[in-house]
């Protein structure tokens, strides 16, 4: 019996072994919704380069496209698509696939293996050799030797991205004079000789190895020329009205043999000669610093690489000289009073000029003293300069002038409109007047927020301000410096039943300080609690109260020491047994203070009462009042659905909506159910805080909806049911 049941469990064991791998060798695709198409599995000789892969999904859904290789596993090629058709293609760029290699893609919904394709197998195609042929110029003679483009046909089977060599050689030589590779099928080889056989060959490769078979041509160079002609491209020759300063010369020379010229220009005048340039192969120069209405001859030589030249002589006249622009005065203004006392020196400013010639501009600034008299000083190349208000330029109380003058280097001026200026002493600022609080005040309440005075200055200076505080006339503390305006705010508690002392001090920071006089005040020895806030609405014993967004309103509190602003109120509201604290309310200033409650419940009877404190501590309490929250009222059923009842969608991720209020201002939340059946069975509903819902169609065909609407409070409301169709 042993050996029966030990047989019997061998055979169960190789069974369930069996059933496991027959089971691991069926493919299952995750996803029946993306079919491949292209390449086939198993495919071979497929290009690798150019190669469309082509695959069916779901439009509007994004994919990712994936490519690897077989033998490691390298991702070769990933892309993100989104199909706008069933069937759907995607390039692979070229260079990405090897020829003759395994390859394996699938397709799979962006992120996520578990919604993939099946898996596929292709091989990619053998490699083909590029072929070259066509070469130009063959066997050619009188071809130029300064400059040649050497062109070639190819034929590449596989459109790879091909590379060439280009070798050129002496006939009858080994030692190439001339190699390069390029991408392109031409290429320029310069600086040959004159009447010389040349040999010139190419051999394409592409990226895998593969190089094509060399073939090779012939031409001969021609004798050389010395150069055709020379073009004055700018300025034209004859011309007038040339510019003279920054003068861009532009010319060209021709040559038969295709050479690189090498030039030498002069450009001369009755009182000039100069040498522009020597052996350059620019062509192009740019002149400064010519004389205008002049004259001037342009020599220009080209000369090739054998030394043969050819020389050509152009004219042009420069334009006259124009003055710059007028300075525009900037600082001081016109009719100003300069202060002695606030400064020690006067800047003048004013705006740069131009010059249409565009000549290098100096300044001359003329001061014109108190009798009239011009005082020039320059030349400047700033704009703007500095006068020490000394007494041997200026007194007191007299009017002064100014202007300016642009000068541009060929005598070219023009003036600036004239300003003046007078000269005038500071003066200190007026005493301090009309304190608050009031000289001789009494009774006043421990806390004063603010204190306040009048200042003037004769001057319109900018005033600062000190302040000083004790319980002498004769003993003050400064309490606070450099206070930019006539007030002084504080949060200090001043002794009860307490004289104290206070003075200002104005600065006007050219003048000695200015102390106002000693004033006083004295604060009253009352101590009072605030007076009891007063209940105002909702009515004690009310009913009908919102319970979301319950309205509770009292009249403020007064009170003798502490302003209405730093008095702080405690709201409590609740059951009778059972009040607590809701709010805590500081800064009102309004003689009626006003607080929502929300979230009370419907029906139910409510107690509330306010406290208020005073900053020492001194508390008041109102009464205290109830009142009923009303009846919960229904939200109304959903309306005016997106899309329109009997509508249409187009099959990819679309917005759902619908309107719906609450009586009561309540917090609504929704169930919303979508169903190709119009009798909703099996349909689970959709719960949503928001009135819109963003679904995707399953697919395509009439689908039926409605939505319940409900409250916190076990209100609720059922639309209609819409339809629409998805296409």
């Amino acid at each position: 019996m042993k050996n029966v049941s030990k047989g019997l469990r061998n055979v169960y064991w190789i069974f369930l072994f069996l059933l496991v791998v027959l089971t691991s060798c069926v493919s299952r695709p995750n996803n029946q919704s993306i079919i491949l198409v292209e390449p086939k599995n198993a495919a071979v000789g497929v290009p690798f380069n150019g190669q469309t892969f082509v695959f069916k999904g779901i439009v509007g859904t994004e994919y990712e496209l994936i490519v690897k290789k077989d033998s490691t596993g390298e991702t070769v090629f990933q892309k993100s698509v989104v199909p706008d058709t069933e069937t759907f293609s995607v390039r692979i760029d070229n260079g990405k696939l090897a020829p003759n290699t395994l390859y394996r893609w699938y397709v799979r919904v962006k992120g996520n293996d578990s919604k993939a394709s099946e898996l596929w197998k292709f091989t990619t195609k053998e490699n083909s050799a590029p072929t070259v042929s066509n070469l130009k110029p063959n066997g050619e003679t009188n071809q130029p030797f300064g400059s040649i483009a050497l062109s070639w046909n190819v034929i590449n089977e596989d459109d790879d991205v091909l590379s060439f060599v280009v070798t050129v050689t002496r006939f009858g030589d080994t030692k190439p004079i001339y190699e390069t590779t390029v991408s392109t099928n031409s290429c320029v080889v310069k600086g040959l000789s004159q009447l010389t056989t040349y040999e010139w060959s190419v051999v394409a490769k592409d990226p895998w190895g593969a190089k094509s078979d060399p073939l090779k041509a012939q031409f001969k160079t021609k004798k050389n020329e010395p150069p055709t002609r020379i073009e004055l491209r700018s300025p034209q020759n004859g011309e007038t009205n040339t510019k003279f300063n920054n003068l861009l010369i532009e010319w060209k020379g021709y040559d038969n043999d295709l050479e690189d010229l090498k030039y030498t220009v002069k450009l001369t005048s009755d009182s000039t000669n100069n040498a522009l340039l020597s052996g350059s192969e620019e062509t192009s120069y740019t002149v400064r610093g010519l004389k205008p209405n002049t004259e001037y001859t342009l020599e220009i030589t080209a000369v090739d690489s054998y030394n043969e030249s050819t020389k050509a002589t152009f004219s042009f006249k420069t334009k006259p000289n124009e003055p710059p622009s007028a300075p525009t005065l900037i600082t001081p203004n016109d009719g100003e009073n300069i202060n002695f006392s606030k400064v020690s020196n006067v800047v003048f400013k004013w705006n740069p000029s131009t010059d249409p010639d565009e000549d290098e501009i100096f300044y001359v600034f003329v001061f014109i003293d108190q009798y009239g008299n011009e005082r020039p000083r320059g030349p400047i190349s700033a704009t703007d300069t500095t006068y020490t208000l000394s007494s041997s330029v200026f007194s007191n109380g007299k009017t002064y002038g100014w202007r300016v003058e642009a000068h541009d280097v060929n005598g070219g001026v023009i003036s600036s409109e004239k300003r003046t200026f007078r000269t005038f002493t500071n003066r200190p600022p007026d005493v301090p007047r009309d304190p608050t609080p009031s000289d001789g005040a009494n009774e006043l309440p421990n806390r004063i927020p603010q204190f306040t005075w009048t200042a003037t200055d004769p001057d319109g200076d900018l005033l600062t301000y000190d302040i000083y505080i004790g319980k002498s006339a004769t003993t003050l503390t400064l309490e606070a410096t450099g206070l930019t305006s006539p007030t002084y705010s504080t949060p200090r508690l001043f002794d009860f039943s307490q004289t104290y002392y206070w003075k200002v001090v104005v600065h006007d920071g050219y003048n000695d300080p200015v102390e106002g006089p000693v004033w006083s005040f004295t604060i009253t020895n009352k101590n009072s609690v605030p007076t009891a806030p007063e209940l105002v609405s909702p009515l004690n014993k009310e009913a009908g109260v919102a319970f979301n967004g319950a309205k509770l309103r009292w009249k403020a509190s007064e009170d003798y020491e502490t302003p209405q602003s730093q008095l702080t109120y405690y709201l409590y509201v609740g059951k009778a047994d059972g009040m607590t604290l809701v709010a805590t309310i500081t800064g009102e200033t309004n003689p009626e203070i006003l607080r929502i409650v929300a979230n009370l419940t419907p029906l139910t009877t409510y107690y509330w009462r306010v406290e208020v404190k005073d900053e020492f501590g001194n508390y008041a309490y109102s009464k205290t009042w109830e009142f009923k929250t009303k009846q919960n009222t229904a939200p109304s059923a959903p309306t005016n659905p997106n899309p329109r009842d009997g509508g249409k969608l187009p099959n990819k991720e679309n917005v759902l909506s619908w309107q719906c209020s609450d009586p009561d201002g309540d917090q609504l939340s929704y169930e919303l159910y979508i169903s190709s059946s119009s009798d909703f069975s099996g349909v689970a509903p959709i719960n949503r805080n928001e009135a819109n819902y963003l679904w995707t169609p399953p697919s395509t065909g009439t689908y039926y909806w409605y939505v319940v609407a409900k409250d916190p409070y076990g209100g609720e409301a059922a639309g209609p049911t819409w339809t629409f169709s998805v296409e």
